[in-house]
């Protein structure tokens, strides 16, 4: 004759809990491993870029983006990652851009936008244009061509024949690089260099503007200059 045990019922309960306990710790440390992910191993820390807290303070945006370069210990590629972190949960962390040479990455004031001067090898390098998808995540803008349409510009403004341009457009021809952004966060200083033997023409260095709204350059500094001055504030109430 079968006699139920009067624990029973008891300890199927508790097997029952135990189960879904290792599930949810499961789940944690699955959510912690994905963001602890970046850089991987054998990376260290060699710089940190945080959001401008005095600028949030005089009314800019909140900016929760942190930009960490990391290099690598080993020879193995690639040799630097530059990776986004939160600055409020710092083990949220995404892979941005990685290289073997050199590249330099700047957040727009807005934090909208990221400029990379991408140099993959001397002589070279060519400004690429990021846009912020959602939390750490952006994505390049591909039709950009920063690059190319600086060299046009500078060509076409300086009236010279299609035979320069032949002379700049090709990779380690000539170096095209950002160097500020535009305070409303729609415009990129760039500077055109180029000093190789034997060309026909070299650059010291000749600036011009990108302009974001319309994807056209020029020479005017007022679309660099848009939104840069704004009233006074007052950090203590009058007396």
């Amino acid at each position: 004759m079968h006699v139920d045990h009067p624990s029973y019922p008891l300890f199927v309960r508790l097997l029952s809990a135990i189960a879904k306990l290792h599930l949810f710790l499961l789940a944690i440390f699955t959510t912690v491993s994905c963001f602890a992910a970046e850089p991987g191993p054998d990376y260290e820390l060699v710089s940190k870029v945080e959001p401008d807290a005095d600028a949030e303070f005089f009314g800019g945006p909140h900016i929760d983006i942190v930009t960490e370069v990391y290099r690598r210990r080993t020879d193995d590629s690639p040799a630097f990652k530059i990776v986004l972190s939160s600055l409020a949960d710092p083990s949220r962390k995404e892979l941005f851009f990685a290289y073997d040479r050199a590249a330099t990455a700047e957040l727009s004031p807005d934090g909208q936008w990221f400029i990379v001067n991408d140099r993959p090898f001397r002589g070279q390098c060519a400004p690429r244009l990021f846009k912020h998808q959602s939390g750490l995540k952006f994505a390049e803008v591909k039709t950009a061509r920063i690059r190319a349409r600086a060299i046009d510009f500078f060509v076409r403004y300086n009236k010279y024949p299609a035979s320069i341009r032949e002379h700049m457009i090709g990779e380690g021809d000539c170096i095209v690089e950002s160097e500020i952004w535009g305070e409303d966060s729609k415009a990129l200083l760039l500077r055109i260099a180029k000093g190789r033997t034997g060309e026909p023409i070299w650059i010291q260095s000749w600036r011009c503007v990108y302009d974001l709204k319309t994807g056209k350059l020029t020479t005017d500094l007022r679309t660099l200059n848009r939104d840069s001055i704004s009233p006074g504030k007052y950090l203590a109430p009058k007396k």
